[in-house]
């Protein structure tokens, strides 16, 4: 019984990436490496929920250079795990996958996502720009987030004080607030400036805000058949990305990506 309820919690958090997130991850190793790197992209892939039979389809359709197979035999494996889980009574799509327990933060290292709310988990910013909260929480909040990589929103925790404050100054300004509400969104990416093994973020904090016309994200996403799945580049929305001194919210007035 506890192997067949591992197996299926493998399942659950393998549906919460999108697949061709999974591609673009195994497609940076496999092509052109050597066969060690080739394996250890096998290993992820396997890791995002495909069986060693996919695997080898998948695998063989990058090597033939077929992009738009692999990624649709991702799709359909996927669509097929969610059936299976749906029959069993389990409905993954209404479960709220977290970054840091579900997701490896490694896997949306410089990936971005639109912020949809933000639970400040009873923490507050007081005189100074001092963060404090009640209790001695792991996170200082949490945000809600959407992005074309996930199958579905999830929660990216608040773990810099920084970042909190970063958050905070834009939900309690009522124009930037109004702005976001109205005609905008708020986007964030993950990018440390240091990272751990597995690929949290130390020392400086670690997300970073812009505020940009509605229909930015998915413009992003969309460029160049969904390049910025494999090769992210947040710059083009973010800009030069600071980690100390002077960091706050950028504004973009326009939704048009940067070329360099």
């Amino acid at each position: 019984m506890d192997t067949f309820i591992a197996v299926i919690v493998a399942f659950i958090l393998a549906q919460f990436i999108d697949g061709r997130v999974a591609f673009a991850l195994s497609f940076v190793v496999l092509v052109g490496r050597r066969l060690l790197r080739h394996q250890r992209a096998i290993k992820d892939i396997q890791r995002l929920g495909l069986t060693p039979e996919v695997c080898k389809e998948v695998s063989k359709d990058l090597q033939d250079g077929n992009h738009d197979a692999a990624v649709q035999r991702i799709a359909e494996h996927q669509e097929k795990q969610l059936a299976d889980l749906l029959a069993i009574g389990v409905d993954v799509r209404a479960m709220t996958p977290e970054i840091g327990r579900d997701i490896k933060w490694g896997d949306i290292v410089s990936q971005v996502f639109r912020v949809l709310e933000f639970d400040r988990l009873q923490t507050t910013v007081g005189p100074n720009n001092t963060v404090k909260t009640p209790t001695k929480f792991d996170h200082y909040g949490h945000l809600l987030v959407e992005s074309p990589i996930l199958n579905q929103p999830g929660v990216l925790p608040i773990v810099h004080r920084d970042d909190f404050r970063l958050a905070a100054s834009v939900f309690d300004d009522p124009q930037l607030s109004e702005v976001v509400k109205e005609e905008g969104e708020l986007l964030v990416t993950y990018v440390p400036k240091h990272k751990l093994p597995g690929g949290l973020g130390y020392m400086w904090h670690v997300l970073h805000y812009v505020i940009c016309p509605r229909g930015t994200l998915d413009e992003y996403y969309e460029v160049d058949n969904a390049m910025h799945m494999a090769k992210p580049a947040p710059e083009k929305l973010f800009g030069p990305f600071v980690w100390y001194g002077e960091i706050r919210v950028q504004v973009k007035a326009s939704s048009q990506l940067a070329t360099t």
